[in-house]
């Protein structure tokens, strides 16, 4: 839907307070009731463009932890999956541009991003204790530390790409990460 695409673009570069109801309308050649006839609410409509969004992110995690590979190759699929969301220095993640404005969003909204944010906290944990096993990732300490870490330093990197209008931000904070990682279980560093 051409309306759920524009407001999910429109919140990734601008955050909730910078989306517009009208400019939605216009971007899309509808009037401003058109968006009323599906979503009643600017907040209904931010809360379906998250929930289509988290469900993205969780069949990917999904996706990647049933694919087999070592932890390396899930954290270096990690990365980079997240990496796609600065559209080039232009955007950030949708989780990311919704929690800076988390005081306007209604406590669904907050739901909603509590319970990504704790699946993807889960998951990296189940990432880097696999790690342990495997010796693919190195120098783990406690997996839940450096799953958080992890989850603040590739936000903090698409934070850095978006001040700076330049992706390679995003590669240069993670790169000491990505250093960690060995793809396959093998001695190939992924950068």
């Amino acid at each position: 839907m051409a309306i759920m695409d524009i407001a999910s673009e429109a919140v990734r570069k601008r955050g909730y307070n910078g989306v517009s109801l009208d400019q939605i309308a216009r971007d899309v050649g509808i009037r401003k009731s058109s968006i009323y006839y599906h979503f009643a609410s600017k907040s209904e409509l931010i809360a379906a463009i998250f929930r289509c969004f988290s469900d993205r992110i969780y069949a990917f995690l999904e996706e990647t932890a049933a694919g087999g590979g070592c932890a390396g190759d899930r954290l270096s699929a990690y990365i980079a999956e997240t990496g796609t969301f600065t559209e080039g220095g232009k955007s950030i993640c949708m989780s990311i541009a919704l929690n800076i404005d988390r005081d306007n969003l209604q406590s669904e909204i907050v739901d909603d991003l509590l319970t990504f944010h704790d699946a993807n906290i889960a998951w990296l944990t189940q990432t880097f204790e696999l790690g342990l096993k495997d010796g693919s990732i190195a120098d783990i300490g406690d997996p839940l530390e450096e799953a958080n870490a992890c989850l603040a330093l590739v936000d903090g990197a698409q934070l850095m790409a978006r001040a700076h209008q330049d992706p390679e931000f995003y590669d240069q904070a993670t790169l000491l990460l990505r250093s960690r990682i060995s793809v396959s279980g093998g001695d190939d560093v992924a950068r």
